[in-house]
């Protein structure tokens, strides 16, 4: 019996230096893959590090969701203005005053409910008209702007938000003829960086395979307005198609974009709204060359204000 509870002991030792030295080489790979970005998080004043977080489930009321509630009232009588999407629906990066919904607020007289949150994508749109999260007093919004970019297909399929955190992202999946919620078992086994190594090549290979057919993409696009007429009858969701580059192969397919149309979306190409190509430098945040800069929306905000004759 002694004999038995000694090797017994040595295995679980074992084990654990086996998973301790398995956790250490993917923290360090971890460090070393996302380096760049986290150089120019640091460079913007974001001083994010590789830190273990426990997972938590999706609440976009919870103190740490980085759900971002921006309302810019106006007395006008014109009924209300949502802009939904990720940190470039947001504004990342810039004040209030820089953003597109203090913009068209101020162009329109309307009141706008900008509601971005970082790192997210379509499956928080379809959650947030789902559950109704957009008011609808005193009336319900004339237009949904759902501000598009091409990462938000690759997000379908994150389980988590990013290199900065652990944090469960919101995820759907199409199963048995309808969007379910992905549930995780076990979701502190995320907040490992040897699970999320695994993770991040599970992800790209899904996403592979949306690039083939964008299946998930379609049937989302398609639940979103579905439940949108439900839950919000007098209103339209605008699809503004915002790239994040000049690469080719961040652009939607034509039949992706008819899909989107026949399904009864307003899509605008921001490019061709504007006139400019909105992938170059000038139009990013200095320093950073990911998200919209002020220049960006005083590009598309006027033009957008006027094709939807705001």
């Amino acid at each position: 019996m002694k004999n038995f509870s000694q090797k017994f002991i040595r295995f679980l030792i074992t084990v654990f230096c086996l998973l301790t030295f398995l956790e250490l080489a993917s923290y360090i790979t971890y460090a070393i893959k996302w380096r760049n970005e986290l150089a120019v998080q640091w460079a913007n004043g974001n001083h994010v590090i590789l830190s273990y977080n426990y997972p938590w489930k999706f609440n976009p009321f919870a103190e740490n969701s980085g759900w971002k509630e921006r309302i810019f009232k106006n007395d006008g009588n014109k009924r209300p203005l949502a802009i939904v999407g990720c940190s470039f629906a947001e504004g990342s990066c810039l004040t209030y005053k820089q953003i597109l919904g203090y913009k068209l607020s101020n162009l329109t007289d309307r009141t706008v409910y900008q509601r971005g949150i970082t790192a997210t994508g379509l499956s928080y749109v379809y959650y947030q008209i789902k559950n109704n999260l957009i008011e609808k007093q005193p009336a319900e919004p004339e237009y949904v702007i759902y501000v598009f970019i091409f990462d938000h297909i690759h997000r379908l399929y994150q389980p988590h938000p990013g290199f900065w955190t652990s944090l469960i992202n919101l995820r759907y999946e199409y199963k048995n003829g309808q969007l379910q919620e992905v549930q995780y078992k076990y979701p502190i086994v995320n907040a490992f960086y040897f699970t999320r190594l695994i993770q991040e090549y599970k992800t790209e290979k899904y996403f592979e395979k949306e690039l083939e057919d964008f299946s998930l993409f379609k049937h989302i696009i398609a639940e979103t307005m579905r439940v949108s007429k439900q839950n919000y009858p007098n209103t339209k969701i605008v699809f503004l198609d915002y790239p994040q580059n000049n690469d080719d192969c961040t652009k939607l397919p034509q039949y992706v974009i008819k899909f989107i149309k026949d399904n009864g979306y307003i899509y605008i190409d921001a490019n061709e709204l504007t006139g400019k190509n909105l992938g170059d430098n000038e139009y990013k945040v200095e320093g950073e060359w990911i998200h919209p800069n002020e220049k960006a929306w005083d590009e598309v905000a006027p033009k957008l204000a006027k094709a939807l004759n705001l």
